[in-house]
């Protein structure tokens, strides 16, 4: 039987308070590790050194809320390394254009043990057979990467970052997954009249138009109850989850 573990790292954006952190999510298989997101405080969650070891880490767009503990986890590495504790480099995605100097800086740290890679919409990679792609729907404020993670028995969508601007493709991209780990800003209380985040309502409309089997909701306005987003979601989708740091999820064929 083949199995995905999926742990929130982090659920709240832009900043942290309690135990809840700013986005990532440790997706686990086959004894390979992916962080999706290093907001700040997720590495709190992590165990080390184990967890540096076959570790892939995607940062799906340069805001701060969405890649405020890579340093700690490069210098983590580095450290690690140094103590003879860690003998394979962490692998870094980034998105290819830079923006306000934040990949710069990024892979001109030197305290790290890491090779850097570039992602865009043609870009895609292997993890054994879980076949990893991209695409950005050019509906945030900046350049964001939408996740997939595919094989034969899996889809997995992590939408990141998104707006309801190009909704169809955003649609066509979340098709028949197995899970979608949907962003949910806002409810629809807050009358943000945002076209680059989501409400849970939102999130909902997703599920149900594409087909899919289970929700996530993450990415929450750190001062609200997150029930209220998780009623707001059922409106439109019943299986329906709110992420919680360190609630593993696992998915099983």
């Amino acid at each position: 039987m083949s199995k995905i573990i999926i742990t929130p790292l982090g659920t709240i954006s832009p900043y942290t308070k309690g135990n809840m952190n700013c986005p990532g999510f440790l997706v686990e298989y086959n004894n390979k590790k992916i962080i999706l997101d290093c907001g700040n405080g997720i590495t709190r969650l992590l165990n080390f050194p184990s967890d540096l070891k076959d570790l892939n880490v995607i940062i799906t767009h340069y805001h701060k809320d969405h890649f405020g503990d890579l340093g700690a986890l490069q210098y983590a590495s580095y450290v690690y390394h140094n103590l003879g504790l860690l003998d394979k480099k962490i692998k870094i995605y980034l998105p290819k254009n830079d923006i306000g100097f934040n990949k710069a800086s990024i892979t001109s740290n030197n305290e790290s043990y890491s090779d850097y890679y570039d992602i865009d919409n043609s870009c895609s990679f292997l993890i054994d057979d879980l076949d990893i792609t991209f695409e950005d729907n050019n509906s945030h404020t900046i350049e964001s990467y939408m996740v997939k993670l595919q094989n034969e028995n899996f889809k997995i969508v992590y939408t990141s970052d998104i707006g309801t601007t190009n909704f169809s493709k955003l649609v066509d991209f979340c098709k028949d997954a197995d899970l979608i780990i949907c962003e949910s800003s806002f409810l629809q209380k807050h009358n943000a009249n945002s076209k680059t985040h989501m409400t849970a309502y939102d999130a909902g409309i997703l599920a149900s138009k594409s087909n899919a089997q289970k929700l996530l909701l993450t990415h929450f306005w750190p001062e609200e109850d997150k029930r209220l987003y998780l009623e707001e979601a059922k409106q439109n989708f019943k299986n329906v989850e709110v992420a919680e740091e360190s609630k593993k999820l696992i998915l099983r064929r």
